[in-house]
């Protein structure tokens, strides 16, 4: 679908990362491209290179937007009791609002997102986010934290079983909520209590 307006003086780069989401909303990740991109802008391909590198350039700050729009919306939702779970639900909203974008925020990009200073640092702040949820509040990295690993392991599999198709969508929130309602996390042990 070509744009109804062409482009004309303004930000170029939030136009053509709103182009590339909606590609990927529409026809998924193997169609958006920088010169179709800039064609839904109105621009040319030439335009579109001044801004982004490559495909994967557009990708990741595509990406990395994505991971700042879920860290706002668990920050939003992580207030007052049970932080880990309202912070989880609101993880499994977003997918099920935004598969496309989900799908290639933690896709094949993420593990190369050092590449991408932009994305490296919001796919941290998530990261953050969820190591704030759970109740040991050491500085330990998600790597290391078990309890931190196990909680967005049942986020993101949900996650990606409402976006697969396996959870309906209709009932995926109150299905998510019952059972992060049940997950008992373990507690690290205490270092100063005697073994």
């Amino acid at each position: 679908m070509q744009s109804t307006r062409p482009y004309r003086h303004g930000n170029l780069p939030a136009a053509l990362l709103a182009a590339a989401r909606q590609i990927l909303d529409e026809n998924g990740l193997q169609s958006v491209g920088l010169r179709e991109t800039a064609r839904r802008v109105g621009v040319s391909a030439t335009a579109a290179y001044r801004h982004f590198a490559s495909k994967d350039d557009l990708l990741a700050s595509v990406a990395a937007e994505g991971f700042r729009e879920l860290a706002a919306a668990m920050e939003g939702a992580a207030r007052g009791a049970n932080l880990l779970t309202r912070a989880g639900l609101a993880y499994i909203e977003f997918a099920n609002r935004n598969p496309g974008l989900f799908r290639l925020m933690f896709g094949p990009l993420l593990a190369e997102r050092a590449k991408y200073p932009a994305l490296q640092a919001a796919s941290l702040r998530v990261e953050g986010l969820l190591l704030r949820g759970v109740a040991d509040l050491d500085q330990r990295t998600l790597d290391d934290n078990l309890a931190a690993m196990a909680a967005w392991g049942v986020v993101h599999g949900l996650s990606h079983l409402i976006v697969d198709g396996f959870l309906p969508a209709s009932r995926a929130v109150s299905q998510a909520e019952e059972i992060l309602a049940k997950i008992r996390l373990p507690r690290p042990p205490n270092p100063e209590s005697p073994r």
